[in-house]
């Protein structure tokens, strides 16, 4: 895989990719989030683990 020519945004958790998709627009990111955080609220314990982030990189392949 190549360099991204623009930068994307990956939804992450627990430093590990969260979702498939890479995001053009940071706005898309955050709502993805914040509907996995709402997941992650519902089903799981509170722990930093589950810390859900959103990554700005020009190397998503590289975030497994």
């Amino acid at each position: 895989m190549a360099l991204c020519s623009d930068p994307v945004f990956v939804v992450t958790k627990g430093g590990r990719r969260a979702c498939v998709e890479n995001f053009l627009d940071y706005e898309r990111a955050k709502s993805v989030a914040n509907s996995i955080i709402n997941s992650v609220k519902n089903f799981d314990k509170p722990h930093s683990s589950n810390s859900v982030k959103i990554v700005k990189t020009k190397f998503p392949h590289k975030i497994r």
